[in-house]
């Protein structure tokens, strides 16, 4: 275990939001494609770099389906067309990006347990494609 503790809290955020930054850009350029008709969206810190990041290539096509409120209220403040699970087809979700609390050298993931973990693993299961965002493992 790195001991993260030594370094300044401060420090420590800015370098790990960049990195979530840097890992949502690179997961919507290399995953994410305008003629996308839903894209699923997670919950959580990340999920505002992937929403930043979509801003630059979604077209008035895509349409959003959320798995929370904050990612729901982001989506809405950005612009974006958003869907409820329950107004999309089953299997029709073309691509899903969320991030995860804690990923281990594997690639073995660990997901928060919130109000919105239902609702994230719906999306996820109704995805063709599920793209884990993670700033750092």
């Amino acid at each position: 275990m790195r001991p993260l503790f030594l370094r300044p809290l401060s420090t420590l955020t800015t370098s790990l939001d960049r990195a979530k930054r840097l890992a949502a850009t690179r997961a919507v350029r290399d995953n994410f494609l305008p003629a996308h008709s839903y894209v699923g969206i997670g919950s959580g810190s990340t999920v505002v770099h992937v929403v930043s990041s979509l801003l630059q290539v979604a077209t008035p096509n895509n349409t959003f389906v959320p798995t929370g409120h904050q990612s729901r209220s982001l989506l809405l403040s950005a612009g974006l067309r958003v869907a409820l699970i329950d107004e999309v087809p089953p299997g029709s979700i073309d691509v899903a990006f969320d991030g995860a609390d804690e990923v281990d050298p594997a690639g073995n993931c660990i997901k928060g347990g919130g109000a919105c973990l239902l609702m994230e693993k719906l999306v996820a299961v109704n995805a063709r494609k599920f793209v884990v965002v993670a700033g750092e493992w």
